[in-house]
């Protein structure tokens, strides 16, 4: 937690004065993901560090960041977001904060999950994707928790990830469950199944087909990717559009947004692209749009 205070601070002191305005007003609220340590903790873990670009490493201890709108904007949609970095980096930065500018302006509540990395967590691909759900799944039951705390409205929450964060978030829409209510623990309690999902340059260490299996009552998809990933590592356009085949096979509502370009950071909104001549990211508008027309009225849960 302390490390991701030390992030955010930096990172407010060192952007330029237009950038920075343009940023969340003031530090997260950041809290603990699970009390004490965590499911299939690494016992005698290194350090968790942060490098010059904000990049978190070595990540042991979840947390959850809650980057909140003005209350008189605040429409109580949350998206829960995963950054990339190939289960071995966050890009805090690039993926959670710059989001955070982004959506909060819109009314949208922004929570950045550190979920746990390899090393230290993890010998193998799946290892480190079933110890990473347990932290995606932990934190959809306490935003769902919090909701009236944090005001959102608690069948209004997704989650979004970019490459490794969209392979973990749509890990989740493929492995949810009600909650267990017979748990003392009154998170536990609770659904972690999204209202929404939504996967940015959707990587599977570069595979072309879906590893995931979705069900009947899969939430609403909304993917976004260029032709262009994957031509040098990155993640082949072939993935989501397995991905898409599968839920429109299920009746699930899927909509892929493909740009020409845009590479393997076609979902990242840095303020610095535009400046160089990039054009500013379309996704977001064009999510909150889709939304609109296939999720359930607030305050009722969309059903298949």
């Amino acid at each position: 937690m302390r490390s991701l205070r030390v992030i955010l601070c930096l990172l407010l002191a060192l952007l330029s004065g237009t950038i920075a305005a343009d940023l969340p007003p003031a530090l997260p609220e950041v809290i603990p993901l699970w009390p004490g340590n965590p499911p299939r903790f690494a016992e005698g873990a290194p350090p968790e560090t942060v490098d010059k670009d904000f990049h978190i490493r070595n990540v042991s201890a979840p947390t959850l960041s809650i980057y909140s709108p003005p209350a008189e904007t605040r429409n109580g949609m949350a998206i829960i977001v995963c950054p990339g970095g190939g289960y071995g980096a966050l890009d805090w930065q690039t993926h959670v904060v710059y989001a955070a500018r982004v959506f909060n302006a819109k009314g949208v509540t922004v929570i950045g999950l550190k979920y746990r990395l390899r090393p230290p967590n993890g010998k193998t691909n799946e290892d480190i994707q079933a110890i990473t759900l347990l932290d995606a799944q932990r934190a959809l039951r306490l935003v769902r928790l919090r909701a009236s705390e944090w005001n959102l409205d608690p069948h209004r929450i997704g989650i979004a990830g970019y490459s490794a964060g969209a392979n973990l978030s749509l890990n989740l829409t493929a492995h949810f469950d009600s909650g267990n209510p017979a748990s003392a623990d009154p998170i536990e309690r609770q659904s972690c199944r999204p209202d929404f999902s939504v996967g940015l340059a959707t990587w599977h260490w570069r595979q072309k087909e879906s590893p995931f299996h979705f069900g009947k009552d899969t939430p609403p998809v909304f993917l976004v990717h260029a032709t262009n990933d994957g031509l040098t590592g990155g993640a082949p356009i072939e993935l989501p559009r397995a991905i898409q085949a599968d839920l429109k096979q299920l009746g699930t509502p899927v909509h892929l947004e493909v740009f020409n370009q845009g590479g393997h950071g076609v979902g990242n909104l840095i303020p610095q692209r535009v400046q160089n001549g990039f054009p500013p990211a379309k996704w977001p508008d064009l999510l909150l749009q889709w939304l609109d027309a296939n999720l359930a009225p607030t305050g009722q849960p969309w059903k298949p």
